[in-house]
């Protein structure tokens, strides 16, 4: 996810008629891929489903009797619309007693078209059309209809055979992908961390809480018997009354809309800075919100005010990424009003950037690669590198006040245990019970948590740092004492599967906030080519010194996590690019600062090991995660994609010919260039291969085979043209010692004509040097369709003779392409008693092996099963424990330096994968792997 100034899928890299917009069928498929296995039953009563998702401040006491609220309401199959009028009237009683700042409106905006959020990613999502929209409390709905004015959205159906749930099918997907968009544009609208829709099915009803990790969907009931009225009146009495907050259940209490007075502060201080473009970057300043953004460092919470979305990420079960900029407030509170403070007549702010994202669990904050990259690299010897300026994880923050509180309840309760206790400690889960297994039981009915006690997080000390909660008393340490966690469960980590079954809490995700200092243009957008080669140098710097210095591989080079910097800095002003985006990357468990080497003249002899590779089967602690295929699709190495063979542990040099990978991209699109005859448009069509990895692998290969013998030409460039060719001679030469390793064949005894930092800075250096005269402003629009190029977080299948693929390593399902196997064990789903069940999402076909989902041809499974996702593979951390071979720590350092791995590989031969490799490495162009 790009940090620019612009996005990286703006009209460079995107055009209405991309294979990949809204109305294709790759994104048809990877709706249906995505919600597969995440609509979970919450199986238990109605009241339950209310009681436990939606924390209300004030009790639900309404004795009026609205069960004949919908008596007149009698859809008929393909005549819903006809009814309308009916279910809106009865929807309307059930909160008419409700007082006007909590009453709700209700719309019929089925034949309006409701376009994605944010006006600048509009060509890229389809518009939706809610049968019914539910406004923001004591608010109506303006015309035509915006997301930022709905707060729920109703999908109301003629019969009761619509209704999705249960059942498979293309036309039951494409109802719950009705229900599905609409949660993800509320989610991105308001900044919620849940978002809640209603089904309407003739009279069946189906309530769902949403999240960015899955869906919570309760039992049917019937609107006009057995209390179904009443039911939905309490349901829209708690979204209203919420226990955290001032507006619904779901809203963010560290977020606040900008207001008339914050939007005219910001264009204010804009202008008084002179921001480069500024008046275009508020055009949706009405869009834009106040954000704390917790930063670990101090334990504080930072206000910004996010004004312009640089970048999103449209999908819902994800990290769901936002990029905004965003200026510091420097305002205070008084009398509650922000009003500027004593600082703010005399400091000048500055956009910078603001991201957040919700991250797996298993996967190391992001946060904590710019904390290693601090420590080991000083400031004035950084290079290519964003920085970070203040950031944390708040769902990590929330989730150890929720526990500290508990733990101290727990130690204050009496000794004698609850016959639901003792059910849960011996793992028989029955229906959650706020007042016994939660912390935030203790608040009397009716007491309201204001927003501002929530989220000023920065008010006492961190609890992610355990020493800032220690005073020194006469007896020694003791805790500060700090106030209880208001809310049963935290909200900015998600909870949702641990309250389907306890053992599935690898699977959630957690709400993390930083602020990036730099500011940069895309790659797309270089002004020269020279231009755009220097940035790629400075990446590359910048790759080298976090690895060899910090021990952090990125893993996820990519066209949009390399950016030009756009106006450069007195104190660097050499530098024209840096590296950023570290969620995929992966940290060697080195802490201290003599266990990683700062130059190459201080690594071992013993790193000169030829047999040093990244095809192995090693185990160390070292490398596990970097067995773990990440990156963006179309930029990876074509070396890792012959996993489905051998597996290979992600090393530098892969990395490094991503940077080949993205300058070929960007050539095509933006240059005149050719290769004999063929034009960038069929170039980059043959080439870029997307979800198939044999015919991606055999695609790569056989553009550079091809550029050896007929050249890239860029017209009129003759130092771009030099370049590629240079470049493309390392990428073979790499890729012809990593297949002989594969086949069990001796490397070369020397690192010469390979992917190494010192032989790539070379061939761009070369190409930069101060006598080579390269062209002036010959940047180019792109003059065809470009294509999708999100990062994807897949798995390692590890399919050798002796490793089935059933065993396949499951995916990051950050991208509906990374599934992988479903065969991991499914203790605990299958016990009646257990606390949910998952629901059918109605994909197309049931798959009783793994498979690769490579792409738009390979049709999605059903959840037929009902069986939830796969354990996902986490990146080491830095408590990590070391490499298990006894030479991998003493030439870590110096193989870092070099871009390949010190430890020789474990290398499994056999017949059938040597067959596999020759057939795969000796087959003419256009041939890939055989599988």
């Amino acid at each position: 996810m790009s940090i620019s100034t612009c996005s990286s899928f703006g009209s460079s890299s995107w055009s209405s008629d991309s294979d990949v917009t809204r109305d294709s069928e790759v994104v048809k498929y990877e709706w249906a891929s995505e919600l597969r296995g995440r609509l979970q039953l919450f199986d238990h009563e109605i009241d339950n489903f209310i009681e436990t998702l939606m924390p209300s401040a004030a009790p639900f006491t309404l004795d009026d009797d609205v069960n004949d609220s919908f008596a007149t309401y009698d859809p008929s199959p393909g005549h819903e619309v006809e009814s309308y009028p009916d279910l809106l009237a009865g929807l309307q009683r059930l909160v008419s007693p409700f007082e006007d700042a909590k009453k709700l409106s209700f719309s019929n905006t089925s034949g309006n078209p409701i376009q994605f959020p944010f006006g600048a990613f509009q060509s890229q999502h389809h518009h939706t059309k809610p049968d019914i929209s539910v406004s923001i409390p004591g608010q109506t709905i303006r015309t035509p209809p915006r997301w930022q004015d709905i707060a729920m959205v109703i999908e109301a159906k003629g019969s009761a055979a619509d209704d999705p749930f249960p059942r498979s099918g293309q036309e039951h997907q494409s109802t719950i992908d009705q229900l599905a968009k609409s949660a993800r544009s509320l989610l991105l609208a308001h900044g919620l961390l849940s978002a809640f829709v209603i089904g309407i099915y003739s009279t069946t009803v189906r309530l769902a809480r949403f999240d960015h990790t899955c869906a919570l969907v309760s039992r049917p009931f019937d609107i006009k018997t057995g209390g179904g009225a009443r039911l939905v009146q309490k349901f829209f009495w708690h979204f209203t009354h919420p226990l955290v907050g001032a507006t619904i259940v779901g809203a963010d209490p560290t977020v606040m809309p900008l207001d008339a007075a914050s939007q005219a502060w910001v264009k204010a201080q804009l202008q008084r800075a002179n921001a480069k473009n500024w008046q275009e970057h508020v055009v949706e300043v009405g869009k834009g919100r106040r954000m704390e953004v917790y930063d670990e460092k101090t334990g504080k919470c930072v206000p910004y005010l996010a004004y312009h979305v640089v970048d999103v990420n449209g999908r819902l079960f994800s990290r769901a990424t936002m990029v905004w900029r965003a200026i510091i407030d420097t305002r205070i509170w008084a009398n509650g009003k922000l009003v500027p403070g004593p600082s703010s007549a005399t400091n000048v702010v500055r956009p910078q950037i603001l991201k957040e994202a919700w991250r797996q669990v298993v996967r190391t904050a992001e946060t904590k690669f710019y904390q290693r990259l601090d420590e080991k690299i000083p400031d004035g010897e950084r290079h290519g590198l964003a920085k970070m300026v203040c950031g944390g994880d708040i769902g990590e923050y929330e989730l150890q006040w929720w526990k500290e509180t508990k733990r101290r309840r727990d130690q204050s309760a009496s000794t004698v245990t609850s016959d639901t206790d003792n059910a849960h400690s011996r793992g028989r889960r029955g229906p959650p019970q706020p007042d016994t297994e939660s912390p935030a039981d203790s608040p009397s009915p009716g007491v309201a948590y204001e927003a501002s006690m929530f989220s000023s997080l920065g008010n006492a000390p961190s609890v992610l740092d355990h020493e800032t909660h220690e005073t020194q008393t006469a007896d020694g340490a003791g805790e500060v004492p700090r106030p209880d966690f208001p809310l049963p469960h935290p909200q900015h980590q998600t909870y949702s599967w641990r309250l389907v079954n306890p053992e599935f809490e690898h699977l959630e995700r957690s709400h993390m906030r930083i602020v990036i200092d730099e500011v940069g243009r895309p790659l797309t957008e270089f002004k020269s080519t020279r231009e755009l080669v220097a940035a790629l140098r400075d990446a590359v710097k910048g790759h080298h010194h976090a690895w060899i210095r910090a021990g952090i591989l990125h893993r996820d080079v990519s066209v949009g996590n390399i950016l030009i910097v756009d106006e450069p800095r007195e104190e660097t002003p050499s530098i024209c690019g840096f590296l950023h985006d570290f969620d995929y990357s992966s940290m060697t468990p080195h802490t201290d600062k003599a266990s990683v080497s700062t130059s190459t003249a201080e690594a071992p002899s013993s790193a000169n090991d030829p047999k040093a590779s990244s095809v192995t089967a090693d185990n160390s602690a070292d490398n596990n995660g970097r067995k773990e295929r990440t990156g963006t699709y179309y930029f990876m190495a074509y070396g890792l994609l012959l996993t489905h063979i051998k597996r290979v542990i992600h090393d530098a040099h892969h990395d490094l010919e991503s940077i080949y990978w993205i300058l070929i991209w960007v050539v095509l699109r933006h240059t005149d260039c050719s290769m004999g005859t063929k034009k960038p448009s069929q170039l980059s069509a043959s080439l870029f291969v997307y979800g198939d990895d044999t015919a991606s692998y055999s695609a790569k290969r056989t553009f550079v085979e091809e550029v050896a013998m007929a050249s890239l030409t860029v017209h009129g460039n003759e130092p771009l043209t030099r370049l590629i060719s240079a470049f493309s001679d390392l990428v073979t030469q790499e890729h012809g010692a990593t297949v002989a390793l594969m086949m069990g064949k001796k490397a070369p005894d020397d690192h010469s004509g390979r992917l190494t930092y010192e032989a790539v800075l070379g061939v761009l250096d070369r190409a930069l040097a101060p006598d080579i005269v390269w062209p002036a402003d010959d940047w180019q629009r792109c003059a065809f369709f470009d294509r999708d190029v999100r990062t994807v977080g897949t798995a390692f299948l590890d399919q050798t003779p002796d490793q089935p693929a059933d065993s396949a390593a499951p995916a990051d399902r950050d991208h509906p392409n990374a599934s992988g196997s479903r065969s991991r064990s499914r203790r605990g789903t299958d016990n009646p008693k257990s606390l949910g069940r998952t629901v059918p999402s109605r994909a197309y076909s049931k798959r009783s092996r793994a498979e690769p989902t490579g792409g738009p041809n390979k049709r999605p499974r059903t959840a037929g099963t009902m069986a939830p996702p796969p354990v996902p593979h986490s990146a080491p951390s830095a408590s990590a424990n070391g490499p298990s071979h006894p030479a991998a720590t003493a030439s870590a350092s110096a193989s870092r330096a070099r871009g390949t791995r010190s430890e020789p590989p474990a290398i499994r031969t056999s017949a059938r994968l040597a067959a596999k490799l020759r057939r795969s490495a000796g087959s003419g162009p256009g041939s890939g792997p055989v599988v």
